[in-house]
């Protein structure tokens, strides 16, 4: 017997919502990778000095990425129509899978918070979507969103923008390689809104970030 699962609620929001991204912007996927020793090597010093409430491998990513945000504003955005809003404050959603489907709240001001207090945060809220509590105010206000499939062994992956952000990034497996630890990154940007090769350069201010973070 067929079993049919209706498309609604939660999951058809969601559907809406990146149905009208892909329709509508323009979308172009750069990759690279990156040495992941020194992000490993933090975030074992993390676990050692912090426990269960050391900064996960994501909280390293979103502060990462906020602090080259910080830097690079241009990629800090939303776009509206024919319009690209450089915003004041940098907020980045994660995506969030969950019994009821795929959130992404955001935590605000990322680049004034220090590594344990984003960790904090995005604990509270993954906590709060997997029960169903998050609120629409804690799903709003991002300029640039933050997916990890990593822990789940994929290398690579082409997430679909958020809408009305005009980038995200896709954060892939660390595999062990012969040169080292190489961890992944995939960038999707509009290109209605940023050229490819100013995003190529943003997504190696990333990379170099990556590779470049202290322990907390």
């Amino acid at each position: 017997m067929v079993k049919v699962v209706k498309i609604a609620g939660l999951r058809k929001a969601v559907a809406e919502r990146l149905g009208y991204s892909w329709r509508n912007c323009l979308p172009v996927a750069l990759m690279t990778d990156f040495d992941a020793s020194s992000l490993l090597k933090s975030y074992r010093e993390g676990k050692e000095r912090f426990g269960e409430n050391s900064p996960s491998i994501t909280a390293f990513v979103v502060k990462a990425v906020g602090e080259v945000l910080e830097k690079r504003s241009e990629f800090n955005a939303n776009i509206e129509g024919d319009e690209v809003k450089i915003l004041d404050e940098v907020n980045i959603a994660v995506a969030v899978d969950t019994p009821k489907g795929l959130y992404a709240p955001t935590i605000k001001n990322v680049n004034s918070k220090t590594l344990l207090e984003v960790e904090a945060e995005l604990r509270t809220l993954v906590d709060k979507a997997m029960k169903g509590t998050i609120t629409l105010n804690e799903l709003a206000g991002h300029g640039f969103t933050v997916s990890n499939l990593g822990h789940l062994g994929i290398t690579y992956f082409t997430p679909i923008i958020n809408p009305p952000d005009i980038c995200i990034l896709g954060f892939g497996a660390v595999k062990q390689t012969r040169e080292g630890h190489r961890g992944h990154l995939t960038l999707v940007f509009d290109h209605r809104a940023v050229d490819g090769a100013p995003a190529a350069a943003f997504l190696g201010e990333i990379r170099r970030r990556l590779e470049e973070v202290s322990p907390p």
